[in-house]
């Protein structure tokens, strides 16, 4: 539970691979975000964006308490160092299209309906999706570094990416997407109110994320006990999978309403 913050550096030319990837991904994420809006005539999908800009600010929380680090250096460049933490700018167009893309996708298939067999298959590709990610950069098996989790109580890390990340960060996106659904149903009435999305998007992922990871953040900062951090990453698989469960309860209809062929109102799946 001790274990010293990671120094290490990181090249310019992946930093600035970093920019390429990530920003276009966010910029794709964007036009996919303004071409929902313009079709469903409503600025919710640019308030999930401009809310998913936002998010980065739990990053510095985020690592401190569950031992993830950045490179740091001349070559990167950084954003936040709350707590002793160095968040470079990448991670600020990781939150923009980590979120904005599945959470409106979700909304609009939500509004139109959805069963709760469809949307446990949609949260398992989410976890896949996220399990898959982070280890393309931050796998110090294969020797790639740009972040990655330190200490010798990061259970079930075979990836390079803890697995209580792989539930816990689909359960997020999948809960914004709840949420704003049902805020966008029952309590916003009006055009207006949906932009209050944007401050809302870091409160939800403060509180359902946050209460989720409790139990591996208290282990990793309170034992080295690898047996303790496993009991503690089982449980908040646990909750997150039960968060899912609250959601599909609350959000889900019971059968698929058949959508007549007139409708030109279905999800947008790409831009």
């Amino acid at each position: 539970m001790h274990d010293p913050y990671p120094i290490f550096g990181i090249a310019a030319g992946a930093v600035y691979s970093a920019y390429l990837i990530f920003g276009v991904a966010a910029l794709a994420t964007l036009l996919y975000c303004i071409r929902v809006a313009r079709r469903e005539h409503q600025p919710w999908p640019l308030a999930v964006f401009g809310g998913s800009a936002l998010l980065v600010s739990y990053e510095p929380f985020n690592n401190f308490l569950a031992h993830c680090a950045y490179a740091t250096g001349p070559n990167q460049h950084e954003m936040l160092t709350w707590f002793g933490q160095h968040v470079p700018w990448m991670t600020w167009l990781i939150y923009m299209f980590y979120f904005a893309f599945a959470v409106p996708l979700l909304v609009q298939w939500l509004d139109r309906g959805m069963t709760m067999k469809t949307f446990i298959k949609f949260y398992a590709c989410v976890v896949a999706a996220c399990a898959a990610f982070e280890p393309l950069f931050c796998n110090v098996h294969a020797g790639i570094r740009w972040w990655y989790y330190y200490g010798d109580n990061q259970a079930f890390n075979f990836t390079g990416l803890p697995m209580f990340w792989w539930f816990a960060n689909a359960m997020v996106v999948v809960g914004m997407g709840v949420i704003f659904h049902l805020l966008k149903k029952h309590v916003f009435t009006n055009k207006a109110q949906q932009w209050l999305f944007v401050p809302l998007a870091p409160l939800v992922l403060y509180a359902v994320h946050g209460s989720a990871s409790a139990p591996v953040f208290i282990a990793i900062q309170s034992t080295d006990s690898k047996l303790l951090s496993s009991v503690a990453t089982l449980t908040t698989i646990g909750i997150s999978l039960f968060y899912v469960w609250l959601m599909a309860k609350s959000a889900c209809v019971t059968r698929r309403v058949s959508v007549a062929k007139h409708d030109t109102h279905r999800p947008v799946v790409a831009a």
